[in-house]
């Protein structure tokens, strides 16, 4: 097993996409060598896999931003506008009719970003759907390595305890991607 190298512009970009990240060391030498750090994981990823292929770096004009303003209090009659986002009050109104359970998972912000012209009460028809138990679970972003492998460890290694699957994650980490 080769040892897990230090993020360096000596890697090659095969050697850098072969090994586990975590998303501070990719804004640490983003840093370093005056590429841009914002953005998520896999932007970084890739601004560096470019970085270090030799090719120079994209510009992207940032995106502009329009949101609808929200209402002050919110009905389950209220209809969700254009460009909403799912703050503190939104949220507020959905644990007083909802229960304190509730959050923003990633089925009810994507009903809400994506279906403007709905009801609240169609966000919380979604939301009680999504957590119904046995509901389909939800697919987990690529660039979300280690919520992933927590998943998959506690499927495949039923009754492990949290540090189990913690060491598991550092044993991984430190072994190429295409290791078995």
């Amino acid at each position: 097993m080769t040892k897990r190298p230090f993020l360096s512009a000596s890697l090659t970009a095969h050697d850098f996409a072969s090994w586990y990240w975590l998303k501070e060391e990719l804004v640490a030498f983003c840093r370093e060598h005056q590429i841009s750090t914002s953005g998520s994981k896999l932007q970084l990823q890739s601004r560096i896999t470019d970085y270090l292929s030799g090719k120079s770096p994209v510009r992207h004009p940032s995106p502009q931003r329009s949101s609808t303003r929200m209402p002050a209090h919110f009905t389950m009659d209220t209809i969700i506008g254009e460009g909403w986002r799912c703050n503190p009050s939104l949220g507020a109104f959905f644990k007083q009719n909802l229960g304190p359970g509730f959050h923003f998972n990633a089925p009810t912000r994507d009903f809400i970003h994506t279906k403007p012209g709905k009801t609240l009460a169609d966000a919380a028809i979604c939301y009680q759907t999504s957590v119904r138990p046995g509901t389909k679970k939800t697919r987990i972003p690529q660039q979300l390595e280690y919520n992933q492998h927590f998943r998959d460890f506690f499927r495949d290694n039923p009754g492990s305890s949290r540090q189990q699957a913690i060491d598991a994650w550092w044993l991984k980490r430190g072994k190429r991607k295409d290791a078995p």
